[in-house]
């Protein structure tokens, strides 16, 4: 038994004791109907606030169906991509799967059906109409002529009809609306665009992470690698009597370190793998495989200058335009508030056809079946609405002026971001070039040690020292080529250039 069944029995219940007895023999409707209808009222109020948590100190036990519904949806095995995906690939697979992008497309569909709405109130309105029925009236009469003192008539009548409205003059109020839905559209448009970008920019930042991260996970091993080698080389030393105890200790110590470290990259590169999934908005169980981003040549450095990279965001980026179409979908709205001190001019037609039937104290039925139509031209202009206009017209002030500040905002906003990515991307190219020879001091410097070490000329601590060196900059270099191509698709992205194609 469903709750309102239950619900109903104990109401039906009630009614039941409230009319047993002799009374009920004898009570009229009048009497026991509206104590049935308010013990059903309380009864309903009681069990609706037993939905309620009971108290504010115990959470709410939640459904075991909610949470058997809750785990229906989307309920299905992951799937496995088996093919190879480039980061192209990977931005393609994200723009189609990926929810944001389907929800911004919606958006926009809605906001197209708006424009299409407002459009539709230039044209006639047509439509079908009936009117039917039967009505008994008892009419007054003189007693000289009904000695009754009145009349009793029957109408049976059935009225189909045409019937336009038309909407003739408004002085631009519609004119406005339809500014104002074109702009909101636009708005949706340019929005769409921007999530775009923005998923495109999530997917190549978490790829190029993915990246640092699998570099990081080779820097790893071969630091792991290369403390074994120490290791070895500091056992072999002390089997020849030409190295301390305290030596090979340091050894295994720099050697559990270096496996500990491989655990942790190990551990961040399936982070990097999970948010690289989560950016594609794929199943969070998918698995992927992706290409390795080392091959990927670095990116240029900016061929313009920062002033000019400014200027190109200002008229690209989506959040830019959006916010210059706001401030044409507030002007229109003020437009529309203004023009509602202007008349309305109106026509409205009717063609019908009027079949029906009427008696007068019992005589036969008089009928008619006769067609009719009419034609009405009306004219309003609101004299007094209590300073609704006004205060219509301040709001809609207010909200052109909130839609210009946030431009200019949004304009700061931008210039900022491009000046933060353009220098990021130089200093990260930077960065990447001095990595790279650091690196390569490093590896020379350790072959050294290595070798003076094993030859009995170096210590073991300057041959440690020459390793952690080593593999930091090993560290540094792979941070630092992931970093450089983030940089890219920041200062493309805040530049609105990213996902465009290239200029020929």
């Amino acid at each position: 038994m469903t709750s309102i069944e239950h619900r109903r029995a104990i109401a039906a219940t009630v009614a039941t004791e409230q009319l047993s007895g002799p009374a009920a023999a004898w009570a009229p409707a009048a009497v026991w109907a509206p104590a049935v209808l308010l013990g059903s009222a309380l009864l309903l109020a009681r069990s609706a606030s037993a939905q309620a948590p009971s108290s504010p100190d115990r959470p709410w036990p939640i459904p075991e169906s909610a949470g058997a519904r809750a785990a229906q949806v989307g309920d299905h095995a992951a799937p496995v991509l088996k093919k190879q995906y480039e980061l192209a690939e990977l931005i393609d697979l994200a723009e189609r799967t990926n929810p944001k992008t389907r929800a911004a497309w919606e958006i926009a569909r809605a906001a197209a059906a708006a424009e299409g709405l407002v459009e539709s109130q230039f044209l006639p309105q047509l439509s079908l109409e009936a009117l039917g029925g039967y009505e008994h009236t008892p009419l007054p009469a003189p007693k000289s002529l009904v000695p009754k003192g009145f009349f009793e008539s029957h109408t049976q009548e059935l009225i189909p009809s045409l019937a336009l409205k038309w909407l003739l003059f408004d002085f631009g109020r519609r004119d406005a609306s339809l500014q104002a839905a074109r702009a909101d559209s636009f708005v949706a448009n340019v929005a769409f665009t921007g999530t775009h970008q923005s998923v495109i920019f999530s997917v190549t930042q978490a790829y190029f992470d993915l990246g640092a991260a699998r570099g990081r996970l080779h820097a790893a091993q071969k630091a792991l690698s290369t403390a074994q080698t120490t290791r070895d080389a500091a056992m072999a030393k002390r089997n020849n009597g030409l190295a301390t105890v305290v030596s090979v200790a340091q050894a295994e110590r720099e050697t559990a370190q270096a496996r500990y470290n491989l655990t942790a990259a190990e551990g961040a590169t399936t982070t990097a793998m999970a948010n690289l999934i989560t950016s594609l908005g794929i199943d969070a169980g998918t698995q992927l495989n992706v290409a390795d981003s080392a091959e990927t040549p670095l990116p240029q450095a900016p061929q313009q200058s920062v002033r000019e990279a400014i200027k190109q965001a200002l008229v690209r980026r989506p959040d830019v335009l959006a916010a210059l179409g706001q401030v044409d979908s507030a002007e229109a709205s003020l437009k529309g508030a203004q023009r509602a001190y202007y008349p309305v001019i109106s026509v409205s037609a009717h063609a019908f056809q009027n079949m029906g039937a009427v008696s007068s104290d019992g005589k036969p039925y008089s009928s008619i079946d006769r067609p009719g139509a009419n034609i009405l031209l009306s004219f309003s202009i609101p004299l007094y609405d209590g300073g609704m206009r006004s205060s219509q017209i301040s709001v809609a002030r207010s909200k052109v002026r909130e839609a210009q500040e946030k431009l200019e905002e949004t304009r700061d906003c931008a210039s900022q971001q491009v000046v933060k990515a353009y220098n990021g991307l130089v200093t990260s190219l930077a960065e990447y070039e001095a990595a790279t020879a650091l690196s390569q001091a490093a590896h020379t410097a350790y072959d050294a040690a290595l070798r003076s070490f094993q030859h009995g000329v170096g210590t073991y601590t300057d041959l440690a020292t020459e390793e952690n060196a080593m593999v930091q900059a090993e560290t540094q270099v792979e941070d630092a080529r992931a970093s450089a191509h983030t940089a890219a698709a920041a200062l493309a992205f805040a530049m609105g250039t990213i996902g465009s194609p290239p200029a020929e």
